[in-house]
């Protein structure tokens, strides 16, 4: 029971970073946590600076692969449509491969 009541203390803090990573508090909770054992107030500032500028360039870069990813899509769609197939036989989907829970 104590190992079970550690591993929830431990995972739930970061469970909620993931949730809601998309907001500021988000980021700042996920820089916090992977900076929070830092030497000094100083070294953990800097090292959230650091962690903050990484989450929103990897937010960046996975935002441009979606934009790139549709605009794909779109462009195949077009040409299928254009050498005569059915419009929706050339409906391209693009599946992020995200699944809700069973």
């Amino acid at each position: 029971m104590k190992r079970l009541l550690a591993v929830t203390l431990i995972a739930a803090p970061l469970l909620g970073a993931c949730v809601s990573s998309n907001s500021a508090e988000g980021r700042k909770a996920e820089a916090y946590s992977r900076c929070k054992y830092s030497p000094g107030p100083e070294a953990r500032d800097k090292c959230m600076e650091t962690e903050l500028a990484l989450i929103e360039a990897r937010e960046r870069k996975d935002a441009d692969r979606i934009q790139s990813d549709r605009e794909a899509a779109e462009r195949r769609q077009a040409e299928l449509e254009a050498a005569g197939v059915p419009s929706d036989e050339a409906k391209q989907v693009i599946d992020s491969g995200l699944r809700w829970p069973d």
